[in-house]
């Protein structure tokens, strides 16, 4: 997402988007499954999708993984690094997604027991996914 998607958010209170990129997986996977994004109007919480501004203008899709008041901690699926966010650089959320040519809504039973299993075993996925990514890094060079 840019300054476009972001300004049609503000307009529409929505906007439909075709996530590129791994961070995600394998919830989005890059151009192939679609979301719908919508304005805030409460805060985020623990396992909401959300949409962030990082750096200037570039958009994200990341979870979260702790709310605080101050801050929130959010992880891609795919990832194993944290980011800190502050309220302020969250833009949207993600209410719905599309796979395979069939939208679902967030509280699909399904994807709220994937999203409980992939969040609380963070603890576990994070090592895992640290050593892919060094033995990636190795096998680059």
């Amino acid at each position: 997402m840019g300054q476009i998607q972001f300004d049609m958010l503000e307009r529409d209170g929505r906007y439909i988007s075709v996530p590129k990129g791994i961070s995600m997986r394998p919830m989005i996977r890059s151009g192939q499954d679609a979301v719908v994004i919508e304005k805030l109007t409460d805060k985020p919480k623990r396992y909401d999708l959300v949409v962030y501004v990082r750096g200037s203008e570039q958009g994200v899709i990341h979870r979260v993984i702790h709310a605080h008041d101050d801050k929130y901690i959010i992880c891609g699926d795919n990832c194993w690094q944290f980011e800190y966010v502050l309220p302020e650089q969250i833009k949207g959320i993600v209410t719905e997604y599309c796979r395979k040519g069939k939208w679902h809504d967030v509280n699909y039973l399904p994807y709220r027991l994937y999203v409980r299993i992939w969040v609380d075993l963070i603890f576990l996925k994070r090592p895992v996914f640290y050593i892919r990514d060094k033995i990636k890094q190795k096998l680059k060079r």
